[in-house]
């Protein structure tokens, strides 16, 4: 038992650095989201625009995406790539409702999405027609390897410390022992 204690106290530092959540910081949609939707007939594609929160922050920032080249991405969870919120000028928005639109409601061609309040995903219509749910981008940053790689060095010495001192304080009754003959 007395073996494994070096073990156990000495590798603490470096493998608590190197765990998957340390120094990570995870992303997603703001609640709520303020999503807002709109189309390029340029592109013919839908830019995202939502509120983003980092690490559940009650506030967020501002975030833009183009759907169709982030599609994979997004649901693998990965970051996409974003472009400035300005890219929302001159595009067509695209309605937001909370509910689908019952078939008596006019403009029934319209294209149009449907997401709750605080939903982190988004179902588009086109008219009656149901198309396809999409999620809102939930990621982990990068951050965390850099800070990681920078701090080894430094956990690997502590370590080194712990088990030296654990080594030494095993090890002194039998030098003293030897000091005394």
């Amino acid at each position: 038992m007395l073996l494994a204690t070096p073990v156990v106290l000495g590798c603490g530092c470096t493998s608590a650095l190197w765990e998957n959540d340390t120094f990570a910081h995870h992303y997603g949609p703001a609640y709520p989201a303020n999503l807002h939707l709109f189309y390029s007939n340029e592109r013919k594609d839908i830019l995202v625009q939502y509120d983003e929160s980092e690490d559940g922050a009650p506030t967020g920032r501002s975030r833009c995406y183009w759907l169709e080249p982030n599609m994979r991405r997004v649901s693998g969870n990965r970051k996409p790539h974003f472009v400035s919120v300005k890219t929302e000028a001159g595009l067509t928005p695209v309605p937001v409702r909370e509910v689908a639109t019952s078939p008596t409601q006019p403009g029934l061609a319209e294209l149009y999405a449907v997401a709750g309040y605080d939903d982190d995903f988004f179902t588009l219509y086109s008219g009656l027609e149901r198309l396809d749910p999409y999620k809102l981008p939930n990621y982990a940053g990068k951050s965390q390897r850099v800070k990681q790689v920078l701090l080894t060095p430094l956990a690997v010495g502590v370590d080194a410390t712990i088990l030296g001192a654990v080594v030494g304080l095993y090890s002194s009754p039998q030098i003293l022992a030897s000091l005394n003959r």
